[in-house]
């Protein structure tokens, strides 16, 4: 099993951007960790997918 370590993901967040990023991943029905996991594995497939395409060229 795969130990956990609690890493402050929201360092570099001001207080309204952590509080408006507190509201949509509640508006998600989500905790502020997954919502940001989620939201960053979405730009990484982007990214990727970029590069996929580069590459074909």
């Amino acid at each position: 099993m795969e130990t956990e370590k609690k890493v402050k993901m929201l360092v570099y967040a001001t207080d309204d951007e952590r509080r408006r990023i507190k509201i949509a991943a509640a508006r998600m029905n989500m905790s502020m960790s997954a919502f940001i996991l989620d939201s960053v594995l979405e730009q990484v497939a982007s990214i990727e997918e970029l590069a996929r395409k580069e590459a074909q060229r």
